[in-house]
């Protein structure tokens, strides 16, 4: 049976913008540079051994004014990952108080840290979100996310899954990454895929796919997650690319069906689901969050700060934390951080400019 289709193709026409005027590349070109591209990025597995700061120094009177600035709503990942970090923190640190800055899809909060002198002590809990994927899609952010932050830590990386109604991967016999290819290409027709909205992960996750892959899938942007979500469950979309969090208790109860994760690695939470690299080669996504600093901060304050929140993240409170959420833990540090930055940086940069996103 072929894949249902109606009138939200049209629907896609935000997620892309139309071409510039002039000779264009072919798409088999676009998608050769961005496989070239993505071979020469320095990927870092989990198990990368982070560079040692030197010893963390006794903490002074000033921080106890150390503000950790998320740049999300109360709730989220990053902030479940924050309270337990602070709080292992303070024994070497002292007093941390946590401040939500939402707005700007993260722009707001990173725009304080970054315009931030080391006498502000502000701290900032950043993502790929803010520093990977927003500088490609807002011009106009405010702020450098290579040059105005001092990366510390890295904190975790956190898959998404790629999911389907199970009632729809029975119909239609797919139930792995090379079961969804070999149906696309047999039929040749888009199956529509789910986003949170244009530029979020799950629809950078579908560009990617349909580069790599040369299979065409259709876009459906919604306005958030949770809407993108129901559409899934609701029929009005095949596919998404979801946060392991929000997919995970439809995947047990038997709703959806999970295709693949999109990390290098296997999910801990998911264990029999394959990565989406076994079979589409170079395909390596991730909601990575992690700490920074203003870039004014003098390198011993960042080393010893760096120390101090690299030994919190080992203890047992912050392990189950990340345990829980499913996420992949992380160490990398300061300038091994830093090249991580820059590396995902790239790698979004070329997948924007490629698939033709356009700004927001």
């Amino acid at each position: 049976m072929t894949p249902r289709h109606d009138a939200n193709r049209a629907m896609s026409r935000h997620a892309r913008a139309p071409a510039p005027a002039g000779p264009q590349p072919s798409a088999r070109l676009a998608r050769r540079s961005l496989l070239a591209a993505l071979a020469a990025l320095p990927w870092l597995p989990a198990a990368a051994q982070a560079q040692q700061p030197s010893a963390a120094q006794p903490r002074d009177a000033k921080s106890d004014s150390l503000t950790l600035i998320v740049p999300y709503a109360a709730g989220g990942p990053l902030d479940r990952t924050a309270r337990p970090l602070v709080e292992a923190s303070t024994a070497k640190l002292g007093a941390i108080q946590i401040l939500y800055v939402p707005g700007d899809g993260g722009a707001k909060g990173s725009n304080m840290v970054a315009q931030a002198t080391a006498q502000d002590r502000l701290l900032l809990m950043g993502a790929a979100a803010t520093h990977a994927v927003l500088p490609w899609l807002q011009p106009q952010l405010g702020y450098d996310p290579l040059r105005d932050f001092q990366p510390l830590v890295l904190v975790a990386r956190m898959p998404n899954v790629l999911v389907m109604r199970s009632d729809l991967a029975r119909q239609w016999r797919i139930r792995t990454p090379l079961d969804l290819q070999r149906f696309l290409a047999k039929h040749r027709q888009p199956l529509r895929y789910a986003s949170g909205g244009p530029g979020s992960s799950g629809h950078l996750s579908g560009e990617m796919y349909q580069m790599l892959t040369r299979l065409p899938l259709l876009h459906l942007p919604f306005g958030g997650t949770q809407p993108a979500l129901s559409a899934l469950l609701d029929g009005s979309a095949d596919l998404l690319f979801d946060s392991l969090a929000s997919s995970l208790p439809h995947i047990r109860a038997g709703r959806l069906q999970a295709l693949a994760v999109t990390t290098l690695e296997r999910a801990p939470l998911l264990p029999e689901v394959p990565s989406l690299n076994d079979t589409v080669q170079g395909f390596n996504m991730a909601n990575w969050f992690g700490l920074f600093a203003p870039a004014s901060w003098p390198a011993e304050q960042a080393q010893r700060h760096a120390a101090a929140f690299s030994q919190a993240m080992r203890s047992r409170p912050v392990q189950d934390t990340l345990s829980a959420m499913g996420v992949l833990p992380e160490e990398l540090q300061l300038q091994e951080f830093a090249r991580f930055v820059r590396s995902e940086h790239s790698k979004y940069g070329l997948l924007v400019q490629a698939a033709r996103i356009r700004q927001l």
